[in-house]
């Protein structure tokens, strides 16, 4: 691997969360609240078998939804 492929890791377009949770305290509750509040600036993916919304954001359903 070349670092030039390191870019699409270390700054990427945008992000899919799989096992973004509603749980309080759970990894998926917490990376979600991370990547909202942080400084990313591109769209954010969330993905949860239960769908819903998280902080007011969709959470679909699984991969293939996206």
């Amino acid at each position: 691997m070349s670092i030039r492929n390191l870019d699409h890791l270390l700054a990427p377009r945008s992000v899919a969360l799989i096992g973004a949770s509603l749980r309080p305290g759970s990894l998926g509750n917490i990376l979600a609240r991370n990547l909202f509040r942080g400084s990313f600036k591109g769209p954010l993916w969330l993905v949860n078998p239960k769908g819903g919304t998280i902080e007011g954001r969709v959470c679909h359903a699984s991969i293939t939804d996206l």
